[in-house]
């Protein structure tokens, strides 16, 4: 019972199969990867990304010509 690890690949005609197999399987996994996660998010394309910009892009604006009483390091901190 002593075999002698063999190849996979025999032949040329295998071996151009296993090299486009290996590079269109990962992409086909991609592509459905992608349509699997993006199938969600349809709709108005507009309103969808102001939703998802807004916690992130929002900018409070303060007056800086208003003067408040001078503070502390200490309460400036807090």
């Amino acid at each position: 019972m002593s075999n002698e690890h063999g190849n996979l690949i025999k032949n040329p005609k295998q071996l151009i199969i296993m090299v486009f197999a290996s590079f269109f399987v990962p992409l086909i996994i991609i592509l459905l990867l992608m349509v699997f996660v993006n199938n969600g998010k349809r709709g108005d394309s507009s309103s969808a990304t102001d939703q998802l910009i807004k916690p992130v892009g929002q900018l409070n604006f303060k007056d800086a010509s208003v003067q408040g009483e001078p503070q502390t390091g200490g309460q400036v901190a807090k």
